[in-house]
């Protein structure tokens, strides 16, 4: 895996161009309240410290290819944490309250510590695809151009954050069988089908003052879910590509 590849995303993907919170703000009450609701819960998902999954990530120390992999995801969980201060400021728009605990939070933050490293990363990485979803059906539907900014700032830097993971997969999908890696995907696809489906009962409020339905809200996912595949095959094929090329040149110099 090329981790200073990651390194330097995260280190040059500080700036960000300014939202005009200053704007006023007229959406009417009835999407304020649910929308409000909604951003609360995702801000809450935003701003965990990272503990337990940088001490699942000492695994990587002295593992070839993931020598700073743990100084990658530490960058990765800073920039999560930048989320929840956007989505601080787009609750405080619709004039919601932040929330200090929530159930389905609860229940994600115990699932993700059950098994290893690669399980918290599937985890995490489901609630990534999940909020590339809801942040793209936000900016298209939220008539408040605020809102609209934040949410695209965030979905690119959800862009980042999947491909980090996709070349984490890629990169490991290597070592593995051929069972393990259908055991894991089929895993991944159980897993995103029951989240988007938590997911939308948690918001359904807020989807349907936005007329949103549930269908749209599944295909989003199962989207990014399907692009997101794509890019760990991708990311393997580089990476054999680079071994190919090493052994050649080995073979070439003996």
């Amino acid at each position: 895996m090329n981790v200073q590849k990651w390194l330097d995303h995260f280190a040059g993907n500080t700036a960000a161009e300014k939202i005009a919170w200053e704007q006023a703000c007229n959406l009417p009450g009835e999407i304020r309240v649910p929308l409000a609701r909604s951003l609360a819960i995702f801000q809450l998902g935003e701003t965990g410290e990272g503990n337990a999954l940088f001490r699942l990530a000492r695994s990587c120390r002295g593992v070839p290819g993931l020598e700073r992999y743990e100084e990658a995801l530490r960058a990765f969980v800073l920039e999560e944490n930048r989320h929840a201060e956007i989505l601080k400021d787009m609750v405080q728009r619709v004039g919601g309250t932040l929330l200090t605990k929530q159930w389905s939070d609860r229940v994600f933050r115990s699932v993700r510590k059950l098994v290893n490293l690669e399980f918290e990363l599937q985890t995490l990485l489901t609630a990534e695809l999940i909020a590339e979803a809801y942040y793209e059906l936000l900016r298209r539907t939220v008539d408040d151009q605020p809102i609209q900014q934040a949410c695209a700032r965030i979905m690119k830097d959800e862009v980042g954050h999947t491909g980090f993971h996709a070349a984490f997969f890629g990169y490991r999908n290597l070592s593995w069988s051929l069972p393990i890696r259908c055991a894991w995907k089929i895993s991944l696809h159980a897993l995103t089908e029951v989240a988007w489906r938590v997911v939308w009962l948690d918001h359904r409020s807020c989807f349907k003052a936005l007329h949103l339905e549930r269908d749209q809200f599944a295909s989003h996912v199962r989207k990014a879910r399907r692009t997101w595949f794509r890019r760990v095959g991708k990311a393997g094929q580089e990476k054999r590509g680079r071994v190919s090329a090493m052994e050649a040149s080995v073979g070439h110099s003996t």
